[in-house]
């Protein structure tokens, strides 16, 4: 199997769970957020679905420049689009990481400001650390809103105090 079916296998398993947590955030509550430093549940929800195409993107590329971090980030309007753009995000890590062989994902990815090198790893750890475990981290945030707006929390990895895994049902 080719490094990128793997993430892809990951990806495609963990997907439907994401998209259970995106489709529970609250239309009327998405400019809500529990602190004045903290992103509005819309904002955290729509960056989960716009992260894995994105990395994707990152990882067709040497070298990238990061986004600017000082400009908030995108406030959605509906639930419907935070889906629509989970759904397009999919589409382009099916697309893109379906396409990348062995030899680029063995390769090294860089991050460059001002052209000069402020970070770097291994194209495959930029992978796991950005596609998945970033998103994991947000996805259990999500979980934290969803509870504090009184909506019902998806199980995850075993149950929540909503729900049983599916495979328990």
């Amino acid at each position: 199997m080719r490094i990128a079916e793997t993430f892809l296998a990951e990806f495609n398993q963990e997907s439907p769970t994401t998209r259970k947590f995106l489709e529970r955030v609250p239309e009327d509550k998405l400019t809500w957020k529990p602190h004045e430093k903290s992103m509005t549940v819309g904002q955290l929800a729509l960056h989960i679905a716009l992260c894995p195409g994105l990395v994707a993107e990152f990882a067709q590329q040497n070298e990238v420049t990061p986004p600017d971090f000082s400009q908030p980030n995108p406030q959605p309007n509906t639930v419907a689009e935070i889906l629509a753009m989970f759904e397009n995000s999919n589409t382009k890590v099916h697309s893109i990481l379906g396409s990348l062989d062995d030899h680029h994902m063995a390769g090294n990815w860089r991050v460059i400001v001002d052209g000069k090198e402020v970070m770097a790893m291994p194209r495959t750890a930029m992978v796991r650390n950005l596609m998945f475990n970033h998103i994991y981290h947000h996805r259990g945030q999500l979980g934290v809103y969803l509870r504090l707006l009184g909506a019902k929390v998806p199980s995850t990895y075993g149950p929540s105090g909503d729900e049983m895994p599916d495979f328990m049902q």
